[in-house]
């Protein structure tokens, strides 16, 4: 899979995109030229996007004159987005098994990230999202028990969740929203994980007490203002490395669902805490300005030209691209994270300024720890 993509390409893949987002047509313009050769392209630059079912979506939208997409592509376009459809099912119906099996054992559960999000979409089961990420409301270890009694096998751990494998797919049983202790999300995660439980709290939904779903509804999802916070501290963990094109989607739908549902003085007065605003207000500007998310919608938001182009660049196309397949040599592996490590840097000094030595420490001693992944490419 290619890693460097054509700038009129790119284009063509965020218009297909924000078609499918707002339910439009996308600009006809951009595909009159468009050669069998760069839908092969913009295949790829949306698989490696996380949102090949939004761009086939949009795609549709198309007249069929400029559907230059060659059939042998289209096949494997539509066969992959099917897959992903076929997944979000599994994930819906396994999710209302479980808290129905939790709801027996005086548990509650809130699903949250992709699978929550998923249903804020036009099409909810084209938000491409892998595992099952569920809060059990202050019974993280109740919780343990039974899905040691009924996974297929049991992960290792993560700092703040525990990971079974159930129905063939990842269970991450959430005790903390954000890593704490020395793994720490942000500097300030103790103080930001207690302002998503307030937002629990206040919407009902204490930490240690049980309570019950609305009627009618098989699954209890976060609140607008929760989602919003933790959408975007989320994201920005991603940040140190790579986000993709998906996460800001996520921010799209998310604000434009939610319109004035959310607490923009708590949202923005938390993350300014947290020294975290100017960042959040970088990600809220690439959504209104790439994927037409409306400025209305959103917390008031401050523009930085320069650090909206650095982090948008780097999401298209990394400084270091991965090495090819058939080149990954545990030599040349090794030399690429080298190389990544320092293409990091800046990105790590807005999250951790100061700490990015200690953070390289701490990854090289997980490499030693865990030699199988020296060879994997993230």
């Amino acid at each position: 899979m290619k890693t460097v993509f054509s700038e009129i390409n790119s284009r063509r893949m965020l218009a297909l995109t924000k078609a499918a987002l707002h339910e439009t047509n996308p600009d006809e313009n951009l595909f009159l030229d468009a050669t069998e050769a760069d839908w092969n392209e913009l295949f790829e630059l949306s698989v490696a996007q996380g949102v090949m079912a939004l761009s086939l979506n949009g795609a549709m939208k198309l007249p069929k004159t400029l559907q230059k997409i060659a059939l042998p592509l289209k096949l494997r376009w539509i066969a992959s987005v099917e897959a992903v459809e076929k997944h979000y099912l599994h994930c819906m119906e396994t999710a209302k098994e479980l808290s129905a099996l939790f709801r027996e054992n005086n548990i509650s559960m809130l699903p949250f990230k992709g699978i929550a999000l998923s249903r804020l979409y036009p099409v909810p089961a084209g938000r491409e999202f892998g595992d099952i990420d569920i809060f059990l409301c202050g019974k993280s270890k109740e919780g343990n028990v039974i899905l040691e009694s009924i996974a297929d096998k049991k992960k290792l751990a993560a700092k703040k969740h525990s990971n079974f494998y159930y129905r063939g797919i990842l269970i991450e049983n959430h005790h903390t929203f954000l890593n704490q202790g020395r793994y720490k999300s942000f500097q300030h995660s103790e103080y930001l994980e207690r302002q998503l439980m307030s937002l629990l709290t206040k919407a009902g939904i204490p930490a240690e007490t049980n309570f019950a779903e609305p009627a009618n509804e098989p699954l209890l999802f976060p609140p607008p203002d929760f989602d919003a916070l933790f959408v975007i501290l989320h994201t920005l963990t991603h940040l140190s490395s790579r986000i993709v094109l998906r996460q800001l989607c996520d921010l799209t739908v998310l604000f434009t669902a939610c319109k004035g549902k959310i607490d923009f003085s708590f949202y923005r007065n938390t993350l300014l805490e947290a020294d975290l605003l100017k960042l959040a207000d970088t990600l809220i500007a690439l959504s209104v300005k790439y994927l037409g998310l409306n400025p209305e919608y959103v917390p008031p938001y401050e523009s930085d030209l320069a650090l909206e182009n650095r982090i948008w660049n780097d999401m298209l196309n990394p400084e270091v691209p991965a090495p090819p397949k058939e080149k990954r040599t545990l030599l040349n592996v090794v030399i690429y994270k080298i190389k990544l490590l320092r293409s990091r840097y800046w990105k790590s000094e807005l999250i951790f300024p100061g700490q990015y030595g200690k953070r390289i420490f701490f990854s090289t001693i997980y490499h030693l720890r865990h030699p199988e992944i020296i060879k994997k490419v993230f």
